[in-house]
């Protein structure tokens, strides 16, 4: 009998939690001026990450977080394309081990006395099943730990984690705020509405590379059925 109560809430819970909160890449070396990548003005908007940070962890919303984290070397040369060292288009960034591959205070829930689910991006594209377990467990049964899917292109959804994740989450509506629009934001984004996830952007919780950029971005999004949302509409309950 006691088992049975305990799945039907588990159930219940599963149910509430068809909305996430998707924190896309808000490391050190995107956010802060000194950063290997600065994303321009990326700090005007740390303080409405802040904002949604703590409302997730007021009210036990799931977050999930994107990081970059590259390690430059040849096994992970074919991964790493974007690296100007293996002729892409950006300096080292978000370098394993290092100040800049860390998120920063406004979103690093190890900060505020807590842990990070972390899932790997295996090099044999193998599914992190412990963390898996961990990460769900965590979705209906809050703590709250951040949950963190590890990437090394623009693309979170090149982690097979990430997918997993949201479908056996059952992951129905998520709320996307983070850098760079017009590269990981757009593809998280683009990754979720294809898969049937309702995204709502945080406009104003968002910046990109490049003014054209960002604003190709958001009009591809926009086409693609994302909601844009501002911060005061999430923490007025208002979408």
């Amino acid at each position: 009998m006691q088992n049975t109560k305990r799945r039907n809430a588990y159930t219940k819970m599963v149910e509430k939690r068809l909305r996430i909160f998707w924190d896309v890449d808000t490391q050190n070396d995107f956010m802060n001026k000194d950063g290997a990548l600065y994303v321009p003005d990326a700090e005007e908007i740390k303080l409405n990450l802040s904002s949604l940070t703590d409302y997730a962890l007021n009210k036990l919303i799931p977050v999930i977080g994107s990081v970059d984290r590259h390690f430059g070397t040849e096994e992970y040369k074919q991964r790493e394309a974007e690296l100007s060292r293996w002729g892409g288009p950006f300096p080292d960034h978000c370098m394993n081990g290092t100040p800049g591959q860390v998120k920063i205070i406004e979103t690093n829930f190890e900060c505020r006395d807590s842990c990070a689910v972390y899932l790997e991006n295996r090099l044999d594209n193998a599914l992190d099943e412990k963390h898996l377990r961990h990460a769900l467990i965590e979705m209906r049964e809050p703590q709250i730990e951040h949950i963190l899917i590890e990437k090394q292109h623009n693309d979170v959804f090149t982690n097979p984690n990430a997918e997993e994740l949201l479908l056996r989450a059952r992951v129905k509506e998520a709320v996307v705020y983070g850098v760079a629009i017009d590269y990981c934001v757009k593809a998280a984004v683009l990754g979720m509405q294809k898969r049937g996830i309702q995204t709502y952007v945080v406009i104003n919780a968002v910046r990109g590379i490049t003014s054209e950029g960002s604003h190709s971005a958001l009009a591809e999004m926009i086409n693609a059925g994302a909601k844009m949302v501002t911060t005061k509409d999430v923490l007025e309950g208002r979408i």
